[in-house]
């Protein structure tokens, strides 16, 4: 990651609503990716992660916070985002900021 001081990681923490199995979100996932992250300025990269007490979380890479406020604009609009937050136990009004932290690298390593 070059110049990585000024990247930003969005940390979106969440549980499935009831109903919801892994296979429909690993589709939903997929789909978000393709259809709204992949075409992102400023996107690096994105881990989904499993949490061990059954939550999950979106691990998000970014070159800038105006990276970031640029896709979180664009999200509630997109049709794949907007299903994918349907998944989501802790979305209220299917806001996409329910469980978020933006975390400033400080240093990386590789």
């Amino acid at each position: 990651m070059n110049n990585a001081k000024n990247h930003v990681i969005e940390f979106a923490s969440f549980t499935l609503a009831e109903g919801v199995d892994e296979s429909t979100l690993a589709a939903a996932s997929d789909a978000l990716q393709a259809e709204f992250f992949s075409q992102q300025k400023g996107f690096i990269k994105r881990d989904l992660a499993r949490v061990a007490d059954g939550k999950w979380a979106d691990v998000i890479y970014w070159e800038s916070r105006e990276s970031v406020e640029q896709a979180m604009q664009h999200a509630p609009t997109n049709p794949a985002a907007l299903k994918y937050f349907q998944l989501m136990a802790n979305t209220e009004h299917g806001d996409p900021s329910a469980g978020l932290m933006l975390l400033s690298v400080a240093k990386s390593y590789s």
